[in-house]
């Protein structure tokens, strides 16, 4: 049987010392499967901002009655 190798050629894994059983390295290999499973992936980078964004318009909605006041919020004459 010929061990996974990756795209260099080598070997996933290499016994350094001693004779494992075929049980001892099913149980390593479900560990590391397991162990590589359990990682959480990177967070997404954040979306862009759109280009048409306004950012003097960044404050959102001031109030029911802002259509009246202007940008600087001084209150119409009268």
């Amino acid at each position: 049987m010929n061990a996974p190798t990756t795209p260099t050629g080598a070997p996933l894994l290499r016994v350094v010392r001693g004779h494992p059983d075929p049980e001892e390295l099913a149980a390593l290999t479900a560990v590391l499967v397991a162990a590589a499973a359990a990682t959480t992936p990177e967070p997404p980078p954040p979306a862009p901002a759109p280009r048409w964004a306004r950012p003097d318009r960044a404050t959102g909605f001031r109030g029911p009655r802002s259509w009246r006041t202007g940008p600087a919020g001084d209150h119409p004459p009268g």
